[in-house]
């Protein structure tokens, strides 16, 4: 990519300075050759006038001085030719010369001289200049000058080789600046490219030399050598990412596996030691029963988030649709008898419109399992729950339209400046001021709210949490609805 680049901005800064060289080049040396024809003519025009007289009736007057002054100060030939009968005179140069005596028949003939073509540093060495002598159709002779062309050429041939040196200089001033601006443009890339390297080698798996054997390389890609080595790279750090991801989620969910037998064997011998702990020893007794159940709640939840955050194969939106009206009157007749234990009330809100949302039954019973468990837990006796289902839209109006599942409750709530919190893993919120949790209930594994987020997010959903107008907390969740088609 950088010999690419170099090779681009070379050609356009040879192109840019070539289209000023060249016009220049042409502009001096037309300069130069209207310069050397002017003054030509002019020295024309004196010998003219003073040859008029000699042409006429052969007094030379100042002629003959004049011309031998002006060949001996500027080298350059003169003649002088009449139709009246005076003899032709010249000076440096010999009137049978092809040039010099077709000029001169050319101005006899009162024709106009051949313009002087521009001048170069390889054009001729003279040029003839000619003008008739005589006034309007009479033409009583002609004068002829032989000029060197040596001058003008110097001079046009030094502001070139200027020119020549100056685009060469802009050329590689450009040549610079293409380097600067390869290595400016490239060197992020390269930088991002090294740290994917890093980042990738620093996984645990990666420095034990698994996980990396089946990793995309740079060849046989198409494009740039950089940008291929910076695609193979974010691959190669993808896979990796993932493969450390999910040997987590599996870390997690088979050490909760693992741990759950011997969990299981402990708290039957707590069990089973429990007639025969004496009586100061019952309440340590009690306890450590406590502690094993919510061991073994937390394992579950774990092994739930695990299950939760792994990604969803196979199948397509379609696979995995449902009626939320219906998971969610399900769910409320199987939490009423909890429920109405905990003095708390669930209402379910009619759907007549029957939506569907593209979330699987089992993940959105799932859902609404953790929040009523929550909500018979740390709402408070005198709470109503109410699940709603509607039409709506996302946080982006553009995702299209949208089923929303609400699950609102005014019970204690959450304390002021917690909602962002109660979603992190082991996280666990406290009521808001003045409703203390009943002592009675554990305080939970701060899990639940962790897998509500994860399964909504694994079905492409939406979960916002806020503050229940009145007080209490309300859960909005937004799921892609399916197309009229699609819907059953």
């Amino acid at each position: 990519m950088r010999s690419r680049l170099l090779l681009v901005l070379a050609i356009l800064g040879a192109v840019v300075v070539a289209a000023f060289a060249f016009p220049l080049a042409a502009s001096t040396a037309d300069a130069r050759t209207r310069e050397f024809v002017l003054s030509r003519d002019a020295d024309l025009q004196r010998f003219a006038d003073l040859a008029d007289g000699y042409a006429r009736n052969g007094n030379p007057g100042l002629l003959f001085e004049e011309a031998g002054a002006y060949y001996s100060l500027y080298g350059e030939a003169l003649a002088v030719v009449s139709t009246r009968g005076a003899a032709p005179r010249a000076v440096g140069t010999n009137l049978d010369e092809p040039s010099v005596s077709s000029a001169i028949g050319r101005a006899l003939r009162n024709e106009r001289s051949s313009a002087v073509e521009l001048l170069t540093p390889w054009s001729p060495g003279t040029v003839v200049f000619t003008k008739p002598i005589g006034t309007g159709a009479q033409v009583n002779g002609a004068v002829v000058i032989v000029a060197s062309t040596a001058s003008a050429r110097e001079d046009i041939l030094l502001a070139w080789v200027i020119i020549t040196a100056g685009s060469l200089a802009a050329v590689i001033g450009f040549g610079v600046l293409a380097l600067s601006v390869s290595r400016w443009v490239l060197r992020p890339l390269e930088e991002v490219s090294t740290r994917m390297q890093r980042l990738t080698k620093s996984l645990p798996f990666v420095a034990l030399g698994g996980g990396t054997s089946d990793a995309p390389s740079a060849a046989g890609r198409t494009g740039p050598p950089e940008l291929r080595t910076l695609s193979a790279a974010f691959e190669t750090m993808d896979s990796a990412v993932h493969t450390s991801a999910d040997a987590q989620r599996r870390l997690v969910a088979d050490t909760a596996h693992q741990l759950r037998n011997p969990l299981a064997a402990l708290q039957l011998r707590l069990e089973t030691l429990g007639p025969r702990v004496m009586e100061d020893g019952k309440k340590s007794h009690e306890r450590a029963m406590g502690e094993a159940i919510r061991l073994e709640e937390i394992l579950g939840d774990l092994l739930a988030l695990s299950v939760a955050e792994a990604p969803r194969a196979g199948g397509s939106d379609g696979d995995h649709t449902c009626v939320p009206y219906l998971a969610a009157v399900e769910r409320a007749g199987f939490w009423h008898d909890t429920a109405a234990e905990s003095g708390v009330i669930i209402l379910v809100d009619d759907d007549p419109a029957g939506l569907e949302a593209h979330i699987g039954t089992g993940d959105l019973e799932q859902i609404l399992d953790v929040l009523l468990d929550n909500t018979c837990k740390y709402a408070g006796p005198g709470t109503t729950v109410r699940i709603s289902v509607g039409a709506g839209t996302g946080r982006d109006p553009e995702t299209g339209r949208r089923t929303v599942v609400t699950v609102a409750d005014d019970g204690a709530g959450v304390a002021d400046g917690e909602l962002e919190l109660v979603t992190r893993r082991f996280y666990r919120g406290s009521p808001r001021e003045g409703t203390p949790r009943d002592g009675n209930r554990p305080d939970g594994t701060g899990l639940g709210l962790s897998i509500v987020e994860a399964l909504v997010e694994s079905n492409g959903g939406e979960l916002l949490l806020r503050e229940t107008p009145g007080g209490g907390l309300t859960v909005v969740m937004s799921f892609a609805a399916p197309a009229p088609e699609e819907a059953g």
